[in-house]
């Protein structure tokens, strides 16, 4: 009786075969199939060619790497911008000699510059991308030398919308024509009036310029948003005080745009006539001062009798 046993567990033991051999016929099927319907090929001979290809295609060139996401002007490029929604770089393989022709720079050339304007996603970086090496990533770093920035707003130069990075401009101040004299002959002017009077006497002219040669730096944003939009520009350092006087007594100011057509020659905007000086008068009464402005009138010269 116990001989009976041990025949049928030995037995059992046994029916894996069967079922192994199955399944190894329907893998031999399936890669029989899938090598039938590609030219004998199989799945790892494929990946494999596939690597081989690449490595092949690859021989002798360089990765070139692409803003895979829009990078804004005056950043510092970083990993992140050149990896696309899978956190995978993405980079052209191109031979050293193209690449160089086309200013196309490698990775370890880009990460950490500061880009000039915005850059698309999608393509290379050359180094007209860039702020000069060692560059901080602010705006600051692209005034140029001896110029100033100021930051001006819509509402206080509505013409300067439109102009777009590295635009050149002239800022021309309108002096409104019909404003009358600060106070009657004969008035004592306070302090403040006065000092409004100086400040104002460079735009007793029709027309002045205050800015030549001026540089957009940071443009507004297109279409008219707000009269808060800015605008960063650059303007000579001899020319900040007297903008800045315009700015400060809501001279109205004009935006001409100059050409940057390098072919087209700069003609400057007529001298407007020198602005009429303002007449003051001191009256001495004891110990107090009182200061009067004479509004400038026209005084016929009388000939010398003989």
């Amino acid at each position: 009786m116990p001989q009976s046993q041990s025949r049928k567990r030995s037995s059992g033991n046994k029916t894996w075969i069967p079922v192994t051999i199955l399944v190894l016929v329907v893998v031999a099927a399936g890669l029989g199939t899938y090598a039938f319907l590609n030219d004998g090929r199989m799945p790892w001979t494929t990946q494999a060619q596939v690597q081989a290809k690449a490595e092949v295609d690859r021989a002798g060139k360089k990765a070139y790497p692409r803003a895979m996401k829009e990078v804004p002007a005056f950043t510092a490029v970083t990993l992140e911008h050149l990896l696309d929604a899978k956190g995978e770089p993405r980079v052209s393989w191109l031979e050293p000699e193209k690449a160089a022709a086309s200013g196309l720079l490698e990775t370890t050339a880009v990460l950490g510059r500061v880009t000039k304007a915005d850059k698309r996603p999608g393509y290379g970086f050359t180094e007209a991308d860039f702020l000069p090496k060692g560059s901080p990533a602010s705006r600051t770093a692209a005034i140029p030398s001896g110029m100033i920035g100021v930051q001006i707003t819509a509402a206080q130069i509505p013409t300067l919308r439109g102009l777009k990075a590295n635009d050149r401009f002239v800022l021309v101040a309108a002096a409104d024509p019909y404003k009358g004299a600060l106070a009657p002959r004969g008035t004592a002017v306070a302090p403040d009036i006065e000092r409004k009077a100086a400040e104002e006497k460079a735009f007793l002219a029709m027309t002045r310029r205050i800015v030549e040669g001026g540089v957009v730096i940071q443009a507004m944003t297109d279409g008219k948003a707000s009269g808060k939009d800015p605008a960063f520009v650059a303007v000579p350092t001899a020319q900040y005080a007297d903008l800045l006087s315009a700015l400060n007594n809501q001279v109205e100011i004009t935006a001409l745009a100059e050409s940057t057509n390098p072919e087209v020659a700069a003609i400057p905007l007529p001298k407007p006539p020198e602005p009429t000086p303002v007449e003051r008068i001191t009256i001495q009464n004891g110990d107090q001062k009182q200061t009067v402005v004479l509004p400038a009138e026209d005084v016929p010269v009388q000939e010398e009798r003989r």
